[in-house]
Protein backbone atom coordinates (compact mmCIF):
# COMPACT_ATOMS: atom_id res chain seq x y z
CA UNK A 1 0.00 0.00 0.00
CA UNK A 2 1.53 3.20 -1.10
CA UNK A 3 0.37 6.21 1.33
CA UNK A 4 0.91 8.81 -1.11
CA UNK A 5 -2.13 7.57 -2.62
CA UNK A 6 -4.06 8.70 0.29
CA UNK A 7 -2.91 12.59 -0.53
CA UNK A 8 -5.23 14.52 -2.18
CA UNK A 9 -4.02 16.52 -5.04
CA UNK A 10 -1.15 19.21 -4.48
CA UNK A 11 -2.24 22.22 -4.50
CA UNK A 12 -6.27 22.19 -4.83
CA UNK A 13 -8.52 23.36 -1.41
CA UNK A 14 -10.01 20.30 0.29
CA UNK A 15 -11.73 19.62 3.48
CA UNK A 16 -8.01 19.56 5.48
CA UNK A 17 -8.33 23.99 5.22
CA UNK A 18 -10.48 24.61 8.44
CA UNK A 19 -9.01 22.09 10.39
CA UNK A 20 -4.98 23.36 9.72
CA UNK A 21 -6.97 26.81 10.37
CA UNK A 22 -8.09 25.37 13.69
CA UNK A 23 -5.03 23.88 14.50
CA UNK A 24 -2.57 26.76 13.41
CA UNK A 25 -4.70 29.59 15.23
CA UNK A 26 -5.12 27.20 18.52
CA UNK A 27 -1.45 27.00 18.99
CA UNK A 28 -0.36 30.38 18.09
CA UNK A 29 -2.65 31.46 21.02
CA UNK A 30 -1.46 28.77 23.19
CA UNK A 31 1.94 29.51 22.64
CA UNK A 32 0.74 33.48 22.71
CA UNK A 33 -0.98 32.74 26.71
CA UNK A 34 1.96 30.68 27.71
CA UNK A 35 4.42 33.36 27.20
CA UNK A 36 1.90 35.67 28.64
CA UNK A 37 1.69 33.60 31.45
CA UNK A 38 5.47 33.83 32.42
CA UNK A 39 5.66 37.02 32.20
CA UNK A 40 3.09 37.54 35.36
CA UNK A 41 4.76 35.18 37.35
CA UNK A 42 6.72 32.04 36.65
CA UNK A 43 5.05 29.55 39.12
CA UNK A 44 2.13 30.30 37.34
CA UNK A 45 3.41 30.45 34.00
CA UNK A 46 4.44 27.09 34.42
CA UNK A 47 0.78 26.15 35.89
CA UNK A 48 -0.88 28.07 33.29
CA UNK A 49 1.23 26.34 30.25
CA UNK A 50 0.80 22.55 31.26
CA UNK A 51 -3.29 23.38 31.80
CA UNK A 52 -2.89 24.73 28.47
CA UNK A 53 -0.82 22.27 26.62
CA UNK A 54 -2.84 19.31 28.64
CA UNK A 55 -6.53 20.55 27.48
CA UNK A 56 -4.84 20.57 23.43
CA UNK A 57 -3.85 17.43 24.28
CA UNK A 58 -6.64 15.69 25.24
CA UNK A 59 -9.48 18.03 23.45
CA UNK A 60 -7.61 17.87 19.75
CA UNK A 61 -4.66 15.12 19.76
CA UNK A 62 -3.57 15.48 16.18
CA UNK A 63 -2.59 19.29 16.65
CA UNK A 64 0.12 18.61 19.34
CA UNK A 65 2.77 18.41 16.46
CA UNK A 66 1.51 21.98 14.94
CA UNK A 67 1.90 23.55 18.62
CA UNK A 68 5.30 22.06 19.31
CA UNK A 69 6.47 23.30 15.95
CA UNK A 70 4.92 26.89 16.73
CA UNK A 71 6.16 27.24 20.13
CA UNK A 72 9.44 26.29 18.76
CA UNK A 73 9.75 29.03 15.65
CA UNK A 74 7.20 31.91 17.09
CA UNK A 75 7.42 31.72 20.43
CA UNK A 76 10.25 34.21 21.07
CA UNK A 77 8.50 36.96 18.53
CA UNK A 78 6.26 36.54 21.64
CA UNK A 79 9.06 37.04 24.20
CA UNK A 80 10.29 40.08 22.63
CA UNK A 81 7.03 42.16 23.22
CA UNK A 82 7.56 41.33 27.04
CA UNK A 83 11.08 42.61 26.56
CA UNK A 84 10.79 45.92 28.28
CA UNK A 85 8.94 44.55 31.20
CA UNK A 86 11.18 42.15 32.14
CA UNK A 87 12.82 43.00 35.37
CA UNK A 88 16.27 40.18 34.94
CA UNK A 89 17.46 37.71 32.83
CA UNK A 90 15.87 34.98 35.18
CA UNK A 91 12.60 36.13 34.04
CA UNK A 92 13.71 36.76 30.88
CA UNK A 93 15.21 33.03 30.32
CA UNK A 94 11.96 31.32 32.09
CA UNK A 95 9.77 33.14 29.56
CA UNK A 96 12.41 31.87 26.62
CA UNK A 97 11.97 28.38 28.14
CA UNK A 98 8.12 28.35 27.77
CA UNK A 99 8.53 26.11 24.71
CA UNK A 100 10.29 23.03 26.65
CA UNK A 101 7.19 23.34 29.18
CA UNK A 102 4.98 23.07 26.19
CA UNK A 103 6.82 19.88 24.76
CA UNK A 104 7.71 18.26 28.21
CA UNK A 105 3.94 18.34 28.97
CA UNK A 106 2.89 17.04 25.81
CA UNK A 107 5.54 14.34 25.81
CA UNK A 108 4.60 13.16 29.70
CA UNK A 109 1.30 12.79 28.09
CA UNK A 110 1.79 10.88 25.32
CA UNK A 111 4.46 8.72 27.59
CA UNK A 112 1.48 7.94 29.77
CA UNK A 113 -0.48 7.40 26.17
CA UNK A 114 2.15 4.65 25.29
CA UNK A 115 0.64 2.49 27.52
CA UNK A 116 -2.97 1.81 26.25
CA UNK A 117 -4.00 -1.19 24.65
CA UNK A 118 -4.89 -0.06 21.67
CA UNK A 119 -0.54 0.71 21.26
CA UNK A 120 -0.33 -2.83 21.44
CA UNK A 121 -1.95 -3.64 18.12
CA UNK A 122 0.78 -1.69 16.29
CA UNK A 123 3.01 -4.10 16.35
CA UNK A 124 5.30 -1.81 14.18
CA UNK A 125 5.29 0.77 16.72
CA UNK A 126 5.91 -0.66 19.74
CA UNK A 127 9.74 -1.36 19.33
CA UNK A 128 10.47 2.28 18.43
CA UNK A 129 8.73 3.44 21.50
CA UNK A 130 10.94 0.95 23.64
CA UNK A 131 14.01 2.50 22.14
CA UNK A 132 13.11 6.07 22.52
CA UNK A 133 12.47 5.21 26.25
CA UNK A 134 15.35 3.44 26.98
CA UNK A 135 17.43 6.17 25.11
CA UNK A 136 15.68 8.92 27.09
CA UNK A 137 16.17 6.99 30.47
CA UNK A 138 19.98 7.00 29.33
CA UNK A 139 20.13 10.20 28.61
CA UNK A 140 18.36 11.12 32.57
CA UNK A 141 21.22 8.88 33.70
CA UNK A 142 23.68 11.33 32.17
CA UNK A 143 21.81 14.11 32.92
CA UNK A 144 22.14 12.81 36.82
CA UNK A 145 25.93 12.52 36.11
CA UNK A 146 26.77 16.06 34.99
CA UNK A 147 24.27 17.43 37.94
CA UNK A 148 27.01 15.59 40.58
CA UNK A 149 30.25 16.20 38.12
CA UNK A 150 29.07 19.68 37.40
CA UNK A 151 26.94 22.36 37.44
CA UNK A 152 22.90 21.65 37.98
CA UNK A 153 22.46 24.87 35.41
CA UNK A 154 24.68 23.53 32.41
CA UNK A 155 23.46 20.02 32.79
CA UNK A 156 19.59 21.09 32.60
CA UNK A 157 20.80 23.16 29.44
CA UNK A 158 21.94 20.15 27.71
CA UNK A 159 19.44 18.12 29.00
CA UNK A 160 16.90 20.27 27.15
CA UNK A 161 18.76 20.00 24.20
CA UNK A 162 19.52 16.26 24.06
CA UNK A 163 16.01 15.27 25.38
CA UNK A 164 14.10 17.56 22.93
CA UNK A 165 15.02 15.49 19.66
CA UNK A 166 13.69 12.01 21.17
CA UNK A 167 10.36 14.08 22.68
CA UNK A 168 9.38 14.90 19.64
CA UNK A 169 10.17 11.74 17.76
CA UNK A 170 7.66 10.05 20.71
CA UNK A 171 5.46 12.19 20.30
CA UNK A 172 4.58 12.32 16.55
CA UNK A 173 4.94 8.81 16.26
CA UNK A 174 2.41 7.70 18.44
CA UNK A 175 0.18 10.90 17.70
CA UNK A 176 -0.01 9.90 13.56
CA UNK A 177 -0.72 6.55 14.91
CA UNK A 178 -3.82 7.44 16.47
CA UNK A 179 -4.68 9.94 14.88
CA UNK A 180 -4.99 11.31 11.28
CA UNK A 181 -2.31 14.01 11.09
CA UNK A 182 -2.41 16.24 8.53
CA UNK A 183 0.45 18.96 7.73
CA UNK A 184 0.27 19.67 4.67
CA UNK A 185 -1.45 23.47 4.70
CA UNK A 186 -0.34 23.90 8.53
CA UNK A 187 2.94 23.76 7.31
CA UNK A 188 2.64 25.61 4.20
CA UNK A 189 0.93 28.54 6.01
CA UNK A 190 3.84 27.97 9.09
CA UNK A 191 6.76 28.41 6.26
CA UNK A 192 5.26 30.96 4.35
CA UNK A 193 5.06 33.28 7.68
CA UNK A 194 8.45 32.50 8.31
CA UNK A 195 9.59 33.65 5.19
CA UNK A 196 7.44 36.50 4.82
CA UNK A 197 9.22 37.96 8.40
CA UNK A 198 12.93 37.05 7.25
CA UNK A 199 12.19 39.17 3.89
CA UNK A 200 10.76 41.97 6.11
CA UNK A 201 14.02 41.50 8.69
CA UNK A 202 15.69 41.76 5.84
CA UNK A 203 14.59 44.81 4.29
CA UNK A 204 13.88 46.82 7.33
CA UNK A 205 16.96 45.48 9.41
CA UNK A 206 16.41 47.46 12.97
CA UNK A 207 13.10 49.50 11.37
CA UNK A 208 11.29 46.62 11.54
CA UNK A 209 12.55 45.00 14.44
CA UNK A 210 11.52 47.94 16.31
CA UNK A 211 8.06 47.55 15.84
CA UNK A 212 7.78 44.69 18.31
CA UNK A 213 10.80 45.10 20.88
CA UNK A 214 13.13 42.94 18.58
CA UNK A 215 15.80 45.19 18.89
CA UNK A 216 15.51 45.57 22.79
CA UNK A 217 15.33 41.69 23.15
CA UNK A 218 18.91 41.05 20.64
CA UNK A 219 20.56 43.93 22.97
CA UNK A 220 19.35 41.49 25.99
CA UNK A 221 21.17 39.02 24.45
CA UNK A 222 24.16 40.82 23.50
CA UNK A 223 24.41 42.49 27.15
CA UNK A 224 25.05 39.24 28.55
CA UNK A 225 27.60 37.89 26.21
CA UNK A 226 29.44 41.47 27.56
CA UNK A 227 28.80 40.53 30.84
CA UNK A 228 30.52 37.46 30.63
CA UNK A 229 33.50 38.96 28.61
CA UNK A 230 32.80 36.96 24.95
CA UNK A 231 33.70 40.02 23.18
CA UNK A 232 37.05 41.03 25.53
CA UNK A 233 38.18 37.45 24.43
CA UNK A 234 37.01 38.04 20.60
CA UNK A 235 39.21 40.84 21.29
CA UNK A 236 42.42 39.34 22.52
CA UNK A 237 41.88 36.74 19.86
CA UNK A 238 40.83 37.95 16.82
CA UNK A 239 40.99 41.57 17.35
CA UNK A 240 37.26 42.34 16.76
CA UNK A 241 36.15 45.66 18.46
CA UNK A 242 32.68 45.30 19.30
CA UNK A 243 31.00 48.47 18.90
CA UNK A 244 27.31 48.55 19.04
CA UNK A 245 24.72 46.04 18.05
CA UNK A 246 24.74 46.36 14.58
CA UNK A 247 28.53 45.06 14.50
CA UNK A 248 26.75 41.72 15.75
CA UNK A 249 23.81 41.00 12.83
CA UNK A 250 26.42 42.34 10.02
CA UNK A 251 28.50 39.82 8.34
CA UNK A 252 29.78 38.96 5.08
CA UNK A 253 27.73 36.80 2.34
CA UNK A 254 27.59 33.29 3.03
CA UNK A 255 29.36 34.06 6.58
CA UNK A 256 32.80 33.59 5.19
CA UNK A 257 35.84 35.77 4.21
CA UNK A 258 36.46 34.57 1.11
CA UNK A 259 33.18 37.36 -0.56
CA UNK A 260 34.74 40.09 2.14
CA UNK A 261 36.28 42.13 -1.49
CA UNK A 262 33.45 40.99 -3.56
CA UNK A 263 30.31 41.85 -2.04
CA UNK A 264 29.04 43.88 0.78
CA UNK A 265 28.17 42.91 4.37
CA UNK A 266 24.73 41.70 4.98
CA UNK A 267 22.31 41.92 7.71
CA UNK A 268 21.76 38.75 9.39
CA UNK A 269 18.39 37.79 10.33
CA UNK A 270 17.77 35.69 12.87
CA UNK A 271 14.23 34.75 12.29
CA UNK A 272 11.33 34.83 14.48
CA UNK A 273 12.62 32.21 16.94
CA UNK A 274 15.48 35.21 17.16
CA UNK A 275 18.98 32.59 16.29
CA UNK A 276 20.22 32.62 12.37
CA UNK A 277 21.75 29.16 12.47
CA UNK A 278 17.98 27.77 14.12
CA UNK A 279 16.30 29.83 11.71
CA UNK A 280 18.41 28.90 8.96
CA UNK A 281 17.56 25.04 10.03
CA UNK A 282 14.07 25.82 10.00
CA UNK A 283 13.49 27.15 6.88
CA UNK A 284 15.97 24.35 5.20
CA UNK A 285 13.27 21.63 6.79
CA UNK A 286 10.59 23.00 5.98
CA UNK A 287 11.33 24.05 2.19
CA UNK A 288 12.67 20.03 2.00
CA UNK A 289 9.76 18.84 3.20
CA UNK A 290 7.64 20.96 1.44
CA UNK A 291 9.65 20.35 -2.05
CA UNK A 292 8.69 16.34 -1.71
CA UNK A 293 4.83 17.40 -1.38
CA UNK A 294 5.71 19.09 -5.06
CA UNK A 295 5.98 22.65 -4.05
CA UNK A 296 8.62 24.60 -5.40
CA UNK A 297 7.55 28.13 -4.50
CA UNK A 298 8.41 28.69 -1.03
CA UNK A 299 11.90 26.24 -0.93
CA UNK A 300 13.23 28.99 -3.88
CA UNK A 301 11.93 31.84 -2.05
CA UNK A 302 13.57 30.62 0.64
CA UNK A 303 16.92 30.14 -0.71
CA UNK A 304 18.74 33.97 -1.08
CA UNK A 305 17.78 34.12 2.90
CA UNK A 306 19.57 30.92 3.83
CA UNK A 307 22.31 32.33 1.76
CA UNK A 308 22.39 35.20 3.65
CA UNK A 309 22.21 33.85 6.95
CA UNK A 310 25.30 31.94 5.80
CA UNK A 311 24.84 28.70 7.61
CA UNK A 312 26.52 25.87 5.21
CA UNK A 313 25.02 23.24 7.18
CA UNK A 314 21.56 24.56 6.67
CA UNK A 315 22.00 25.41 3.23
CA UNK A 316 24.01 21.67 2.23
CA UNK A 317 20.85 20.42 3.32
CA UNK A 318 18.33 21.92 1.03
CA UNK A 319 20.73 21.38 -1.96
CA UNK A 320 20.76 18.06 -1.12
CA UNK A 321 17.02 17.76 -0.86
CA UNK A 322 17.18 19.41 -4.41
CA UNK A 323 18.94 17.30 -5.59
CA UNK A 324 17.46 14.11 -4.63
CA UNK A 325 13.77 15.45 -5.23
CA UNK A 326 15.18 15.75 -9.20
CA UNK A 327 16.92 12.54 -9.91
CA UNK A 328 14.18 10.20 -7.31
CA UNK A 329 12.22 7.78 -9.17
CA UNK A 330 10.97 4.68 -7.49
CA UNK A 331 12.16 2.26 -9.66
CA UNK A 332 15.73 3.93 -8.44
CA UNK A 333 15.06 4.61 -4.78
CA UNK A 334 18.50 2.53 -3.78
CA UNK A 335 19.86 4.98 -5.94
CA UNK A 336 18.78 8.02 -4.55
CA UNK A 337 19.61 7.17 -1.16
CA UNK A 338 23.25 5.76 -1.72
CA UNK A 339 23.39 9.57 -3.39
CA UNK A 340 22.55 10.79 -0.57
CA UNK A 341 25.11 9.03 1.65
CA UNK A 342 27.52 9.75 -0.55
CA UNK A 343 27.27 13.52 -0.45
CA UNK A 344 26.77 13.71 3.39
CA UNK A 345 30.52 12.10 3.81
CA UNK A 346 31.88 13.82 1.02
CA UNK A 347 30.56 17.04 2.71
CA UNK A 348 31.63 15.71 6.50
CA UNK A 349 35.20 14.94 4.64
CA UNK A 350 35.75 17.89 2.78
CA UNK A 351 34.87 19.82 5.89
CA UNK A 352 37.16 18.40 7.99
CA UNK A 353 39.71 18.43 5.70
CA UNK A 354 39.30 21.73 5.53
CA UNK A 355 39.06 22.40 8.67
CA UNK A 356 42.21 20.29 9.89
CA UNK A 357 44.70 22.25 7.54
CA UNK A 358 43.08 26.04 8.71
CA UNK A 359 43.06 25.16 12.53
CA UNK A 360 39.15 25.89 12.38
CA UNK A 361 37.69 25.57 15.93
CA UNK A 362 34.76 23.04 14.44
CA UNK A 363 37.74 20.43 14.28
CA UNK A 364 39.60 21.31 17.15
CA UNK A 365 36.70 20.51 19.24
CA UNK A 366 35.81 17.45 17.22
CA UNK A 367 39.21 15.91 18.27
CA UNK A 368 38.68 17.17 21.61
CA UNK A 369 35.46 15.26 22.20
CA UNK A 370 37.28 11.98 20.52
CA UNK A 371 40.44 12.18 22.61
CA UNK A 372 38.25 12.53 25.59
CA UNK A 373 35.66 9.70 24.81
CA UNK A 374 38.85 7.22 24.37
CA UNK A 375 40.39 8.39 27.66
CA UNK A 376 36.64 7.75 29.72
CA UNK A 377 34.45 5.97 27.43
CA UNK A 378 31.93 6.16 30.54
CA UNK A 379 31.28 9.56 29.72
CA UNK A 380 31.56 13.13 31.87
CA UNK A 381 27.61 13.94 32.26
CA UNK A 382 25.71 16.41 30.38
CA UNK A 383 26.72 20.11 30.82
CA UNK A 384 30.15 19.17 30.89
CA UNK A 385 31.56 21.16 27.41
CA UNK A 386 29.90 22.03 24.91
CA UNK A 387 29.23 26.04 23.30
CA UNK A 388 26.44 26.69 25.83
CA UNK A 389 28.11 25.29 29.27
CA UNK A 390 30.42 27.32 31.45
CA UNK A 391 32.97 24.90 30.97
CA UNK A 392 34.05 26.35 27.92
CA UNK A 393 33.89 30.18 28.58
CA UNK A 394 37.64 30.69 29.17
CA UNK A 395 38.90 28.75 25.88
CA UNK A 396 41.72 29.70 25.04
CA UNK A 397 41.94 29.11 20.85
CA UNK A 398 45.19 30.08 20.10
CA UNK A 399 46.59 27.37 22.39
CA UNK A 400 44.16 25.07 21.15
CA UNK A 401 45.26 25.82 17.26
CA UNK A 402 49.25 25.61 18.88
CA UNK A 403 48.30 22.06 20.10
CA UNK A 404 45.29 20.59 17.19
CA UNK A 405 42.79 20.29 19.75
CA UNK A 406 40.77 22.13 22.08
CA UNK A 407 40.84 21.82 25.89
CA UNK A 408 37.25 20.53 25.77
CA UNK A 409 35.19 19.52 23.10
CA UNK A 410 33.10 22.22 21.75
CA UNK A 411 31.31 23.22 18.18
CA UNK A 412 30.87 19.15 17.10
CA UNK A 413 27.79 17.92 18.65
CA UNK A 414 29.04 14.50 17.94
CA UNK A 415 32.51 15.45 20.03
CA UNK A 416 30.48 16.90 22.35
CA UNK A 417 28.04 13.87 23.16
CA UNK A 418 30.82 11.13 22.94
CA UNK A 419 32.66 13.53 25.87
CA UNK A 420 29.14 13.88 27.92
CA UNK A 421 27.50 10.31 27.19
CA UNK A 422 30.39 8.58 26.30
CA UNK A 423 29.33 4.81 25.31
CA UNK A 424 25.87 6.08 25.54
CA UNK A 425 26.29 8.33 23.14
CA UNK A 426 26.62 5.34 20.88
CA UNK A 427 22.53 4.51 21.25
CA UNK A 428 21.81 8.10 20.17
CA UNK A 429 23.48 7.67 16.97
CA UNK A 430 22.69 3.77 16.65
CA UNK A 431 18.76 5.46 17.23
CA UNK A 432 19.58 7.39 14.46
CA UNK A 433 21.07 4.93 12.04
CA UNK A 434 17.89 2.84 12.59
CA UNK A 435 15.91 5.54 11.58
CA UNK A 436 17.42 5.85 8.30
CA UNK A 437 16.89 1.93 7.97
CA UNK A 438 13.52 2.16 8.34
CA UNK A 439 12.88 5.28 5.93
CA UNK A 440 15.21 3.50 3.42
CA UNK A 441 12.89 0.30 3.37
CA UNK A 442 9.75 2.22 4.05
CA UNK A 443 10.32 4.33 0.98
CA UNK A 444 11.27 1.26 -1.15
CA UNK A 445 8.06 -0.38 -0.81
CA UNK A 446 5.72 2.50 -0.41
CA UNK A 447 6.94 5.16 -2.81
CA UNK A 448 6.23 8.22 -0.60
CA UNK A 449 8.31 10.77 -1.07
CA UNK A 450 7.87 11.27 2.87
CA UNK A 451 10.52 8.99 3.59
CA UNK A 452 13.07 10.29 1.31
CA UNK A 453 12.26 13.16 3.28
CA UNK A 454 13.38 11.62 6.31
CA UNK A 455 16.50 9.95 5.30
CA UNK A 456 18.12 13.35 3.95
CA UNK A 457 16.77 15.66 6.46
CA UNK A 458 18.52 12.74 9.10
CA UNK A 459 21.38 11.84 6.77
CA UNK A 460 22.46 15.85 5.84
CA UNK A 461 21.51 16.92 9.74
CA UNK A 462 23.82 14.10 11.19
CA UNK A 463 27.00 14.89 8.40
CA UNK A 464 26.73 18.87 9.71
CA UNK A 465 26.70 17.49 13.36
CA UNK A 466 29.92 16.15 12.89
CA UNK A 467 30.81 19.90 13.08
CA UNK A 468 28.14 21.85 14.33
CA UNK A 469 26.59 21.75 17.85
CA UNK A 470 23.46 23.53 16.54
CA UNK A 471 22.79 20.07 14.19
CA UNK A 472 21.67 18.15 17.47
CA UNK A 473 21.04 20.34 19.48
CA UNK A 474 19.05 23.22 18.05
CA UNK A 475 14.99 22.36 18.53
CA UNK A 476 14.55 23.56 14.50
CA UNK A 477 16.97 21.05 13.29
CA UNK A 478 16.96 17.50 14.48
CA UNK A 479 13.87 17.57 16.58
CA UNK A 480 12.22 19.17 13.95
CA UNK A 481 13.13 17.16 11.43
CA UNK A 482 12.06 13.71 14.15
CA UNK A 483 8.77 15.44 14.74
CA UNK A 484 8.13 15.25 10.42
CA UNK A 485 9.66 11.83 10.71
CA UNK A 486 7.64 10.59 13.21
CA UNK A 487 4.39 11.66 11.33
CA UNK A 488 5.22 9.88 8.24
CA UNK A 489 6.21 6.43 10.09
CA UNK A 490 3.23 6.49 12.38
CA UNK A 491 0.94 7.43 9.54
CA UNK A 492 2.10 4.16 7.63
CA UNK A 493 1.79 2.03 10.69
CA UNK A 494 -1.70 3.63 11.14
CA UNK A 495 -3.02 2.58 7.81
CA UNK A 496 -1.27 -0.46 8.04
CA UNK A 497 -3.12 -1.35 11.09
CA UNK A 498 -6.44 -0.19 9.92
CA UNK A 499 -5.79 -2.55 6.62
CA UNK A 500 -5.30 -5.53 8.62
CA UNK A 501 -8.52 -5.75 10.06
CA UNK A 502 -10.33 -4.08 7.23
CA UNK A 503 -11.24 -0.75 8.27
CA UNK A 504 -11.35 2.79 6.51
CA UNK A 505 -8.18 4.81 7.25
Amino acid sequence: MSTTQAYSPVGLPGRDTPEALLHVGTALVIVALAVSSFAVWTPFGVAATFVLTLILANAMPSGVPVLIICAFLYQNLVVAWFTPYIPDNDTFDALRGTNFIILMTAFGIFLAASFQHRVRALTELRPWLLLSMVLCGTVCFYFALGVVHGGPKDAVVYFRNTITPLACFHIAVLAASLYPVDLRRSMLWLGAGAIIYGYAELIFTMDFLGLFHGDLYVERSISRQVETGVWEQALKETGFVYRGIEDVMTTTFFNTPLFNDILPSVFRIGGPNFHPISYAYALSTISAWLLFRGRWLLPVAALPLLLVIGSKGATFMLFVAIAARLIYKPSRAGLTLTAVIGLAVVWTTAAIGYGATHGDYHVLGLIAGMRDFLADPLGQGLGLGGNLSSTSINLNWQSAQAEGAASVPVESAVGVMLYQMGVGSLVFFGFLAALLVALRRQLIETGDPDFLFGFVGIATISANAVLQEEAFYSPLALAFCLLLVGISLGTRWRRAAAARVGLPD
